[in-house]
């Protein structure tokens, strides 16, 4: 079972790189998606992040699961978000 602090740990990590991800894709965004090295460093991170949570999952009890789905989701979705840009910039230039 996963301890309660190794939960609690990933996810204020994970929220420190959701928001840096949210905030380069902004800036990405009001640049005309420019798209530099920290856009793709903050990627990666989520990518990184979505891993660790799958790896938490496997040993989370049910609640611990429910709340480190939740936040899969959240990471997911901004992931997507950062990947359709990247589309978007390929298909117009």
């Amino acid at each position: 079972m996963t301890t309660r602090d190794s939960i609690e740990n990933l996810l204020i990590e994970g929220q420190h790189i959701v928001q840096q991800a949210e905030e380069q894709l902004e800036q990405s965004n009001r640049s005309g998606f420019m798209m530099n090295e920290d856009y793709w460093n903050a990627q990666l991170e989520l990518e990184k992040l979505s891993q660790s949570i799958d790896r938490v999952m496997k040993s989370a009890n049910a609640q611990q699961k429910e709340q480190l789905h939740r936040f899969q989701l959240a990471v997911q979705n901004r992931l997507n978000d950062m990947i359709l840009d990247q589309v978007d910039v390929t298909r117009y230039h």
